[in-house]
């Protein structure tokens, strides 16, 4: 039996967008679908592939490793050295099917729903005793933002990344966005934590944490809390109804954190070159 992937027409496709819709084809006929971005959320370089649907009927035939195989040819005749799946969480299958083909866990993504009600989100938390918690000026935004930027290519180079897609990921993250950060600090100006929010470019109502993080010294007081909570705030006073969180690398206490004040996974990330 002969599985494909062909462009799916633009009346079978759900929804507009970026990226292209495939018809998965077993000798010609359609039995699923998917989805492939050239220009996913990690930047230049990285393809994604976040949507593999296969009839039930059709299921453990092969039929999405054979599309998910075809679709990393498809990425790699883009220009793409690296792709990443998005799984759904609670999708088993779906996570072992990535690890057979060689996919490593990269990084969570988080949801939470913005609290209604008298007192919820509806004013900036306090800053604790001898901290303060202000927006960035332009100056410390764009250093800040410098050495954030830096320290993101070291971890994913560490973590097996070539340069040019390290770059591209932490160029994508953390350049632009129309927020300046909210910096947690000392009366000597040093950070004791830094939250950074954003309208969601692909999700209409939602606010994503472009960056939230707790230097080493700081850690174990309660700031990461705070800093979410501070997110919360600025999303309501947005209008957004919902946030987004990505976390990368297991980070046990963040996602402590994060699961006791409401959000929950939503889907897992992961990736891997395209040799």
């Amino acid at each position: 039996m002969t599985t494909t992937l062909r462009p799916a027409p633009h009346t079978t496709r759900p929804v507009d967008g970026a990226g292209d819709w495939y018809a998965i084809c077993a000798n010609g006929r359609p039995i699923g679908r998917l989805h492939l971005d050239a220009h996913g959320r990690w930047g230049d370089g990285t393809g994604w592939i976040d949507h593999v649907e296969v009839l039930a009927s059709r299921r453990r035939h092969g039929h999405g490793c054979v599309a998910l195989l075809a679709a990393e040819e498809i990425l790699r005749g883009r220009g793409c050295g690296r792709v990443a799946v998005e799984v759904p969480e609670g999708n088993l299958p779906g996570l072992r099917l990535a690890a057979t083909l060689g996919y490593a866990f990269d990084s969570r993504y988080l949801v939470a729903r913005v609290r209604g009600g008298i007192g919820a989100a509806r004013s900036m938390p306090d800053a604790p005793r001898g901290l303060t918690l202000a927006p960035m000026t332009p100056d410390e935004h764009a250093a800040w933002t410098d050495d954030a930027w830096l320290r993101c290519v070291t971890l994913l180079s560490e973590q097996g990344w070539s340069l040019r897609h390290a770059e591209a990921r932490a160029h994508a993250r953390l350049r632009g966005g129309e927020q300046r950060p909210y910096a947690l600090r000392t009366p000597t100006h040093e950070l004791a934590g830094v939250v950074w929010l954003d309208s969601s470019p692909t999700t209409p109502g939602r606010a994503e944490v472009r960056a939230l993080e707790v230097p080493t010294p700081w850690r174990g007081r309660s700031h990461g809390r705070l800093l979410l909570r501070t997110a919360e705030h600025l999303a309501y006073a947005a209008g957004l109804g919902e946030l987004g969180l990505e976390l990368v690398g297991p980070v046990p206490a963040a996602r402590h954190i994060a699961t006791a004040m409401g959000y929950r996974t939503q889907s897992r990330q992961l990736g891997k070159p395209i040799l």
